[in-house]
């Protein structure tokens, strides 16, 4: 709990913590008929909250793409000392990502240059993958190897972070989207899309235009240009919201009862009610990808991993992780950095 949280955040996590424990040590030791299931996970939720930084991406050809930068689904780093990597069968592997720990917002004491994640065609579900991470002493421009010739069809967990390499060994073009903004803000328009809203078939006209002048349109990858605000990261489920929601209720109808003197009961419900407040208080709008910060549960507990150092619960709508997954990278300073992923 203690990673990056702010004194305020830290404070505002320990007061909930230990009244959802009072309440539910009450609740065990009492006949109180207080369910206490979705208590319990909520304060190994809490104990997980983590301080986390969304990343900030735009839309890139892979041409345009800065290879020394962070990237998401597009063209990373390669050198001879650290060449395109192959999987145990020999085939391509195709890069996830990679983060420049140089533009972090915050520095880590152990790991410093391109952290490169990379997914592999073998394993279950294609599951296999390789991190590794480049010293920035070894990072040199002049250095960079071309991205390989290939078709980019790399059957990988995530099917779009190879769908771009094509993309590398064409003349130079616009996107469509590019091509369409550009054109619409010489009719007047913010952008294309503003242009569709207004005329529909201008629109058109200049979307046939493209393909018949650039053909087929290029496959957008993720330049990650920042980092937004930090905020605090604790996914709470529907469930849990609700048994705290019935606390409340509980709580109101036994202030408004008569005769509760002694009550030891309501006064632990106000305490939890009130701390909650405050905690929701402090945490923020949980937005994926997101460096750091914690993500929501579904095949196994984020107590019993390492911390957290990037989740993914969506990249837009391009990754999927099976059936409503998720994907994180974790890290730890003895064991070093381990990918997975879960779905329903």
């Amino acid at each position: 709990m203690e990673q990056f949280l702010s004194n305020e955040e830290s404070k505002a996590a320990s007061r909930f913590l230990a009244a959802l424990e009072r309440l539910v040590s009450f609740a065990s030791e009492n006949d109180t008929q207080l369910g206490t299931d979705d208590l319990e996970f909520l304060i190994n939720r809490v104990k997980t909250a983590r301080t986390g930084f969304p990343l900030l991406q735009e839309e890139r050809t892979a041409q345009q793409i800065d290879r020394l930068g962070s990237v998401l689904l597009g063209p990373v780093y390669t050198s001879n000392a650290y060449p395109w990597p192959f999987d145990s069968e020999g085939s391509p592997m195709a890069p996830l990502c990679q983060l420049n720990t140089a533009q972090f917002p915050v520095q880590m004491d152990t790991v410093e240059g391109l952290v490169q994640v990379w997914l592999a065609s073998t394993g279950v579900a294609h599951g296999d993958s390789l991190i590794r991470v480049i010293p920035t002493a070894e990072v040199d421009a002049a250095e960079m190897t071309p991205v390989i010739v290939h078709d980019g069809n790399i059957e990988v967990l995530v099917a779009d972070a190879a769908a771009w390499i094509p993309d590398m060994h064409i003349d130079a073009k616009p996107s469509r989207k590019q091509f369409l903004d550009e054109r619409a803000a010489k009719l007047g328009f913010a952008d294309a899309d503003e242009q569709s809203e207004a005329d529909w078939d201008a629109w058109c006209e200049l979307s046939d235009e493209y393909s018949e002048t650039y053909g087929e349109d290029l496959v957008p990858c993720l330049q990650i240009t920042g980092f937004g605000e930090p905020r605090v990261y604790c996914d709470i489920t529907e469930d849990q919201k609700v048994a705290l929601a019935n606390l409340e209720k509980l709580r109101s109808k036994r202030e408004k009862k008569t005769g509760s003197t002694g009550d030891a009961l309501t006064p632990l419900l106000d305490e939890v009610c009130q701390a909650y407040k405050d905690w929701t208080k402090v945490c923020g709008y949980q937005e994926y990808p997101c460096l750091f910060g914690t993500f929501q549960e579904i095949q196994y507990r984020a107590l019993d991993c390492d911390i957290p150092f990037l989740c993914f619960e969506s990249i837009g709508s391009r990754a999927c992780w099976g059936d409503g997954g998720n994907a994180q990278v974790f890290y730890s300073k003895e064991g070093g950095f381990d990918f997975d992923w879960s779905c329903y």
